[in-house]
């Protein structure tokens, strides 16, 4: 059974408390080097200069204007020598209110859907799932990161040190769908306390569409109730097609997140 450290919050609007706490533990469990403004929190891993996702600022001033957010990041981002610019806040209302304003700077917006479990958890074993090392995980990211980002082997390799990093840094757990001697779809878990997200859905691209991510995320799911988690999350984008799969699995929106990005892609 896991601790239940920090798990007291329950209820509307007490899920999603806990899912930011949780949310910002692993995230900064996973940076090299942080630092606070008055406007922004940020998390920095010079080691991955490529990976966006660590290294970006949190907003923590909810009246700062995204003009302001985006000189900081300049200053920042820019002074590390990093191309991409990433702002990200884990406060809907504050993404709603600083939408308009990076869209007139030009930036784009990623909204992140919060979805928690409300679903059934099945009882059959899911034998064909397997847990698994990260050993066995590392050929299958590389094959699926190289699919994404053709152009980039600094950025591929960069992706699989990435998970190295967090490995080392936060529990976690690896469930896969094997076929032909190898891992062609998988997620992992992430845990702290009686919270758990599922995180990195993927299939191969030659093996899609065969119902391999859902019983993956079936699992995950099975595995993080039955270890005692009472609250497993995901974050789907509000504007990709994987939404409708995870409601199907059981998984309902409670909020949302949103990173405001500039770059090279």
């Amino acid at each position: 059974m896991p601790e239940r450290e920090n798990d007291q919050v329950t209820g509307p609007g007490g899920e999603l408390e806990r899912i930011v706490g949780f949310s910002r533990y692993l995230e900064e469990r996973c940076s090299e080097r942080i630092f606070s403004s008055f406007l922004a929190t940020v998390l920095m891993c010079e080691s991955l200069p490529l990976v966006w996702d660590r290294n970006y600022l949190r907003v923590e001033d909810g009246g700062a204007s995204a003009s302001e957010l985006a000189s900081l990041a300049d200053r920042v981002l820019g002074g590390a020598g990093l191309s991409h610019r990433r702002i990200f806040t884990d406060s809907p209302e504050i993404a709603d209110r600083l939408a308009p304003q990076f869209k007139s700077l030009g930036w784009k917006a990623q909204q992140l859907l919060v979805m928690i479990y409300n679903g059934q958890v099945e009882e059959e074993t899911l034998p064909l799932v397997a847990e698994v090392e990260i050993d066995e995980m590392l050929p299958f990211w590389e094959e699926e990161n190289r699919h994404y980002h053709p152009e980039s082997p600094d950025l591929v390799r960069q992706l699989g040190e990435q998970n190295l990093l967090i490995a080392g840094r936060i529990d976690s757990q690896y469930f896969a769908r094997r076929l032909d001697g190898r891992v062609v779809s998988a997620c992992q878990v992430f845990s702290r306390g009686a919270t758990a997200q599922v995180e990195s859905i993927g299939t191969l691209p030659d093996y899609r569409n065969r119902g391999l991510a859902s019983s993956v995320i079936r699992r995950a799911v099975a595995e993080a109730v039955r270890t005692g988690h009472d609250l497993v999350w995901l974050l789907a984008e509000e504007d990709d097609w994987p939404k409708a799969l995870y409601a199907k699995l059981g998984f309902n929106p409670v909020g949302h997140f949103c990173a405001f990005r500039r770059g090279t892609s």
